[in-house]
């Protein structure tokens, strides 16, 4: 999605949750953390990436037309099906894993697909400013335990408030994958360009 797209779903998504746009920052922080709760309940590890996976699907439908009537209610919906994709593809693995003793050759597959996946991203981050590269490393680079207190640190060094950094980050996000997903796709080895 082109990065004007995204900006109109997303002010779009703003606009659902509230006509105030502090008001939106605000629901928009509590609606994505009963989203990352929803995952947590249910022992997603990546309770974090799949809350961020429902809002880019929603923010898709809203950029290409779709009227949605009750964002929570809607979000809720798609948080159920972002699961159930995450539950399958992990009970798919662990059978492959169990009957394909062979394995080892589909890992050190994608094993270098991860590698042109890293250099790709490393690619992509040393086109950001050097402000926007510290910030999402910064927003990122932290384990579970820590994150809150990182990130609420992060915004006092900013003088910034937590939905505001949450914004910046998501959109920084957005570019970061449409630059990585293109870079990958350009890669020699098409094994990438096959997988997506």
């Amino acid at each position: 999605m082109a990065d004007g797209i995204i900006q109109t779903g997303f002010d779009k998504l703003l606009t659902l949750l509230d006509a105030d746009r502090n008001a939106a920052g605000a629901k928009y922080e509590s609606l994505r953390l009963r989203l990352v709760k929803y995952f947590e309940w249910r022992n997603c590890e990546t309770a974090e990436e799949l809350a961020d996976t429902v809002f880019d699907r929603v923010i898709k439908k809203l950029s290409e037309g779709e009227e949605i009537q009750n964002l929570n209610a809607y979000s809720t919906t798609v948080a159920q099906f972002v699961f159930m994709e995450f539950s399958r593809s992990r009970e798919h693995l662990a059978e492959n894993i169990e009957d394909n003793p062979n394995i080892a050759a589909d890992e050190i597959e994608t094993d270098e697909l991860n590698e042109n996946r890293l250099v790709c991203l490393d690619k992509c981050l040393a086109e950001f400013s050097d402000e926007n590269r510290k910030l999402i490393i910064a927003y990122y680079d932290t384990d579970e335990k820590t994150m809150i207190a990182a990130r609420k640190r992060l915004c006092a060094s900013m003088n910034i408030s937590l939905n505001t950094l949450r914004i910046r980050v998501c959109r920084l996000k957005s570019k970061l994958e449409n630059c990585t997903v293109d870079c990958c796709q350009k890669v020699p080895n098409s094994k990438f360009q096959a997988s997506s």
